[in-house]
């Protein structure tokens, strides 16, 4: 054997030895989402397509509750506490980062990102019926003063 054709031989194994062993499992964000039961996501900015942000009123901010289930619960502060809002479901593609939200007449589809994990981002999909960007926080506790 040559001298270049044995390191092209040693290159060859080396790269399939490097790359045929490694596991790749898909990302499964639904703990994200749940913590494993439900968790409960606050709004804190609403942005509009055109690049516009509100920050609602305290009482007014929605509150989007996701459920291990698959179930998923929208309201806001001021309905909270008497149990009204929009029943749905969501579904998520953990592959593309992309949860769809199912209301009756609506379906709300997102790509999502978690800047970490008091922070997640929801950008509408082309083609969905709600068009504003959403930055959800973890419900925040609540302190005395």
């Amino acid at each position: 054997m040559t001298k270049s054709y044995c390191i092209n031989f040693f290159i060859g194994f080396l790269l399939t030895a490097c790359t045929g062993s490694i596991r790749t499992d898909a990302v499964d964000f639904t703990q994200g989402f749940t913590d494993g039961n439900s968790k409960v996501w606050m709004v804190n900015k609403v942005l509009s397509p055109d690049g516009a942000y509100t920050m609602p009123e305290k009482l007014k901010k929605e509150v989007l509750v996701f459920y291990q289930s698959g179930g998923c619960f929208l309201t806001n502060l001021q309905k909270l506490s008497k149990g009204q809002g929009r029943k749905g479901r969501f579904a998520l593609d953990h592959e593309k980062q992309q949860v769809t939200l199912y209301f009756l007449g609506e379906t709300r589809e997102f790509a999502f990102e978690f800047a970490d994990d008091n922070n997640l981002m929801l950008y509408p999909l082309e083609g969905s019926q709600y068009t504003n960007a959403m930055e959800l926080i973890p419900f925040p506790e609540l302190t005395e003063h």
